[in-house]
């Protein structure tokens, strides 16, 4: 009995992302956090990754490689403390070119029915989704954090935060300029990436959380880390800290209202 008591009564952040590593890449501080204070964490993959890079050099076919995204998707959501992971099967568009049928790209419809039973089947307190302003530049990422938002104010008829995960523009010109040294064929240098700072609500500080962090980004072992190529101390600012822009509560727009440094878990 005590055991059904407890899960009535702990709170659920839902965390929407494209593919296997964002979790942990992206959102892995906050996953683990969350994780840590007792929240129940629930992840939903929009697709297994198979269009991704394989720097491991074992799996010969998409197919193989997306079977393997999966597993690692899996053993770094439990690593960082992950109750649960949706997988929602769209296949992964790519970063450019004619997005495939049944893609991320080529099926919002699809995509938006699927994360309304997702959202409705769980009813959690707080959804944190990529920004769909496509600021980190992948199409994918875009197109989940538009689906989330929308599913979201379809679904939603309880009290609720939304937030879009991001990189302020600071940050990733940082990176850009760290990486042009090292890096310099990255396709990621092509375009200009970063939410602007003044959106930034949201600033989390994950420092309890690093080492379950880093475990979690090796268990990713088909996927090269976007740290790999950048200072220590510019490593730590991507995977210590978590940008968020809340739309749900709607943000004061007072000039002086400062960043909230927790999420906003409704009463």
């Amino acid at each position: 009995m005590s055991q059904l008591v407890e899960s009535a009564s702990q709170r659920t952040l839902l965390v929407v992302v494209a593919h296997p590593d964002d979790e942990t890449f992206g959102c892995g501080a906050l996953i683990a956090s969350a994780a840590r204070d007792g929240e129940r964490v629930v992840v939903c993959c929009a697709s297994r990754g198979e269009l991704g890079e394989d720097i491991s050099g074992q799996h010969s076919t998409r197919e193989e490689l997306g079977t393997a995204r999966e597993s690692e998707l899996r053993e770094a959501g439990a690593i960082l403390g992950v109750a649960e992971i949706e997988l929602l099967d769209l296949a992964d568009s790519g970063w450019s070119g004619e997005a495939e049928p049944g893609s991320i790209v080529a099926e919002p419809d699809r995509m938006a029915r699927v994360l309304d039973e997702v959202i409705d089947r769980h009813r959690p307190q707080v959804v944190i989704t990529l920004d769909p302003t496509g600021s980190d530049g992948h199409r994918d990422h875009a197109a989940v954090g538009q689906a989330a938002t929308a599913a979201f104010d379809r679904t939603v008829d309880w009290p609720a935060s939304l937030y879009h995960w991001c990189l302020p523009h600071s940050l990733m010109d940082a990176w850009s300029r760290e990486i042009a040294t090292n890096s310099p064929d990255s396709v990621y240098l092509e375009t200009e990436l970063g939410r602007d700072d003044r959106d930034v609500t949201t600033v989390l500080d994950g420092e309890a959380v690093l080492p379950l962090v880093h475990q979690a980004i090796a268990a990713h072992v088909t996927q090269a880390s976007p740290y790999v190529g950048i200072s220590a101390e510019l490593t730590e600012r991507f995977v210590r800290y978590d940008y968020l822009v809340r739309q749900v509560p709607v943000w004061p727009p007072a000039a002086d209202q400062r960043q909230e440094t927790a999420l906003c878990w409704p009463e």
